[in-house]
């Protein structure tokens, strides 16, 4: 399995890091997308990849950090963006949801990432938020088709759109819990997805509520298992080619 969404850089931890990688490993987990979510997380994720080779960093700058100063340091994620170890660009996108960052400056940080991943060849891990729409606008407008809308939660009319253009969408722990993302889950073709925990957030049943960490996507894939009716280890190969598609290319 392959966890395409996480943030080991967290304070969370940094207690028991050693402890949550190797009960990533005992569940099968072989390899982990590391996303940065400001300058300095990024530069932690690059690092962490040189001492650990599953894990893969993905370097960006979260919406929730959109500003002047951030578009300024912006520079030292293009940096960061061209070691070798880096398999993304982002966490980035939009989020309207809570007004950590104006709008336009969101905007601005979106369009400077798009155009990084442009640069190098590299996936984007998009974050929206009461903002799907205009996100899509963005990508169409910037002409750019590479990447997942990571822990998607929007409509199957949208999901359309996502796929229509190219993209992946992730689904993480929410989908353990909420009808209308299994619901939506349900029908988009599963060469089109990722699966992902966002750890440490959105633990997945029966662990909600609780810190997440990447060994629990085995509980996320035994319910996209049952959701689309496949056999766990169908699945599972499904879902690797698919990361290891947009990840390795």
């Amino acid at each position: 399995m392959i966890d395409t969404h996480c943030h080991l850089t967290d304070p969370q931890f940094k207690d028991d890091l050693d402890e949550v990688l190797e009960r990533a490993r005992a569940a099968g987990v072989r390899q982990i997308i590391n996303a940065g979510y400001d300058v300095a997380t990024s530069r932690q994720a690059v690092q962490m990849a040189e001492q650990v080779d599953w894990l893969m960093p993905a370097v960006g700058i979260h919406p929730h950090e959109a500003s002047p100063q951030a578009l300024d340091t912006f520079r030292e994620i293009e940096k960061l963006a061209a070691d070798a170890h880096v398999a993304a660009v982002g966490e980035t996108g939009l989020d309207y949801y809570r007004e950590f960052a104006s709008a336009e400056q969101q905007r601005v940080l979106f369009r400077r990432h798009i155009a990084l991943a442009r640069k190098t060849a590299l996936p984007l891990l998009i974050h929206t938020r009461k903002s799907i729409d205009e996100a899509i606008d963005i990508l169409r407008q910037e002409d750019i088709h590479v990447g997942v809308f990571h822990c998607y939660s929007g409509n199957y009319e949208q999901a359309c759109s996502i796929l229509d253009m190219g993209f992946y969408l992730g689904f993480g722990g929410v989908l353990t819990f909420s009808t209308k993302v299994k619901e939506v889950f349900k029908r988009v073709p599963a060469d089109r997805i990722l699966l992902e925990t966002d750890a440490p957030y959105l633990a997945p049943v029966p662990y909600r509520g609780k810190r997440n960490e990447p060994a629990y996507i085995i509980e996320t894939m035994r319910v996209a298992a049952q959701a689309l009716g496949m056999k766990m280890h169908h699945l599972k190969k499904i879902l690797d080619d698919n990361a290891t598609a947009l990840f390795s290319s």
